[in-house]
């Protein structure tokens, strides 16, 4: 969350105690229409609308997969608000107070800027939530276009993620990686996993690749090398590959990282807490996103993240 979000929410913690007690001293001691004025639109526009303009700005944009379209505006909008805020309780209660037409003025200019500040909000996040029209595919020259004849796509094929095969390995994330590891693993020995059921009961216990050799007798270093071949034979890279080790950067998802790379996690729990695991943007938010949300300098984070995965 950047400075003038946690601003927002700041102000708006204040705005509700000052409007509790002025709130207090008005049924107390009947101060009049000013201070009723003051209390409502203190807990309004002070409380209510700034909590959603923090909240909203690092929340919203993250749950639609997207960075804030104009975060340059957050600043002014925070002190354009703040400061009409004010400009409107002062100005309306010297209004009511004096009857002085200068007041009502002043008034109307800060109710205006009050307003001005709410839009700046409102066309910030629409923009933000607003999906981008994708460009359509065109026909290759000569092909007419018809509903038989489809428009020509290209696709192009991701690389399969790097599956790094040790005695730290969970045998469930190696089957859940490429289903027929399980048929090679039956082969080298691990003959309960071809059992009903049993793969559930190695999932839930988080056996790992060297406890199950261990148990079963079995010579791990070839089980290793069983696995890495039946993951290259399906265009995976292994860890043993050279070129193929992993090299995260700003713009990997984290998604990606947290999926694919258990020991990412640890890393994850540490500079971001646990919400990344479950988080619904975590398939279109990058490491950069990440961790300019959370004010981590994305530098810091990637030497650790690459050091510990």
């Amino acid at each position: 969350m950047s400075l003038y979000m946690k601003r927002f929410v700041y102000a708006s913690l204040f705005y509700l105690a000052l409007a509790a007690i002025i709130g207090i001293l008005d049924g107390t001691m009947n101060l009049g229409y000013a201070a009723t004025f003051a209390h409502t639109h203190f807990n309004l526009l002070g409380f209510m609308a700034m909590i959603v303009f923090g909240i909203g700005y690092f929340i919203l944009p993250r749950f639609n997969g997207t960075e804030l379209r104009f975060e340059s505006w957050i600043p002014v909008h925070f002190w354009l608000a703040n400061i009409s805020l004010v400009g409107m309780v002062v100005f309306r209660g010297l209004s009511v107070e004096t009857g002085a037409d200068i007041y009502s003025v002043l008034f109307v200019i800060s109710a205006s800027a009050q307003v001005i500040s709410i839009f700046m909000f409102v066309v910030n996040i629409w923009i933000t939530l607003t999906p981008k029209k994708q460009p359509q595919a065109k026909t290759p020259i000569g092909q007419p276009s018809s509903p038989s004849t489809p428009s020509a796509t290209f696709v192009v094929d991701e690389p399969k993620p790097v599956v790094r095969v040790s005695a730290d390995t969970p045998v469930a994330y190696l089957v859940d990686t490429l289903p027929s590891l399980k048929e090679t693993l039956v082969r080298g020995g691990l003959t309960p996993l071809g059992m009903p059921g049993h793969m559930d009961k190695v999932r839930a216990a988080g056996v790992t690749l060297g406890n199950a050799a261990r148990n079963h007798g079995l010579d791990l270093d070839q089980l290793i090398r069983d696995i890495e071949d039946e993951l290259k034979r399906n265009g995976f890279a292994t860890g043993n590959d050279i070129s193929a080790q992993p090299k995260f950067t700003a713009t990997t998802m984290i998604g990606d990282v947290i999926a694919n790379n258990p020991r990412a996690r640890a890393t994850f729990q540490k500079y971001f807490g646990s919400g990344c695991f479950d988080c619904p943007g975590q398939a279109y938010e990058s490491i950069d996103m990440a961790c300019r949300m959370h004010g981590i300098q994305p530098e810091v984070f990637l030497k650790e993240l690459n050091e510990t995965v």
